[in-house]
């Protein structure tokens, strides 16, 4: 039985969530003049001008991949160090001025304002994400370097998803959000770029030609991170929110998957010449 050379498969990208203009320069001054002085909020313009541009260069989404990641990345450890110093919500004593408004990455026409802080943090992280699998997707997989990209890539993309899940969803979620930043979406995107980084995994397997078992367990697990991924897409709140052609593209992979296993593992069988269950493992295939 001939071993077939992997093809590249179709995978999903996901869009940034989009956000109208905000003013932060202005509330934040306010606050620091009438809670310190006003040569505190003089000598601190600098650093309020460098946020305020970051902010703005977000909302124009204009930049490179990789210059939008770096611009993500520096936002947030912003938005990190203005949360310490400048509490920012809706209580009287508070930063009160400032409303963050945010439109559904997977529903365009819905969009939320929040005067919370975590709302504005945790649609950074989700962009975030989104980006690194934008580059993931870039990536030429056909070429060795190009697979080691888009696996990283997709892994990063994981790993927002993960800490926008365990560390700020619940903490935006007070009053008016979106779904796509919610615990489950977090979560369920986290598996889908574990799943789509592990099947950069398996073209990599298969291109090297390693053992059929080896190739196999790959698959298996694939199949696995789709299957949650889809049983995520099934429940609510996400089996009202995405689009039908997005969860047949997840079940599909699911089973695709899951006969690569038992596919890969047929393989093996033949070259030990167990051929009663080697036919049984291609009849599930």
């Amino acid at each position: 039985m001939a071993t077939p050379s992997v093809s590249i498969n179709v995978m999903l990208a996901i869009q940034e969530k989009k956000t109208n203009s905000v003013d932060l320069l202005k509330p934040l001054r306010n606050y620091i003049s009438e809670h310190y002085s006003d040569r505190d909020a003089a000598d601190n313009e600098d650093d309020l001008q460098a946020v305020q541009q970051m902010r703005n260069e977000v909302e124009r989404m204009s930049d490179s991949l990789d210059s939008r990641r770096d611009l993500l990345q520096r936002y947030f450890k912003s938005l990190s160090m203005m949360e310490s110093r400048f509490p920012i919500s809706n209580e009287k004593e508070h930063v009160n001025s400032i409303s963050f408004t945010w439109f559904d990455a997977f529903k365009p026409g819905k969009k939320a304002s929040n005067q919370n802080i975590h709302f504005e943090k945790a649609s950074i992280v989700f962009n975030l994400g989104a980006v690194q699998s934008q580059i993931a997707l870039a990536a030429d997989r056909a070429f060795p370097n190009g697979i080691k990209q888009a696996c990283n890539c997709f892994q990063a993309a994981a790993g927002a998803f993960a800490f926008l899940r365990d560390n700020i969803s619940m903490k935006a979620s007070g009053g008016s959000s979106t779904v796509d930043i919610s615990v489950e979406c977090a979560g369920m995107l986290e598996r889908l770029m574990l799943a789509q980084a592990q099947e950069c995994f398996f073209e990599k397997a298969v291109s090297d030609q390693k053992p059929s078992s080896l190739c196999a367990k790959i698959a298996r697990q694939v199949g696995l991170f789709y299957e949650e991924a889809h049983a995520a897409l099934l429940i609510a709140p996400l089996n009202q929110h995405f689009d039908k052609a997005w969860v047949g593209h997840v079940q599909l992979k699911a089973a695709q998957y899951h006969g690569e296993a038992c596919y890969r593992l047929a393989l093996d069988l033949h070259e030990k010449e167990e051929i009663a269950e080697e036919i049984a493992r291609l009849s599930v295939a």
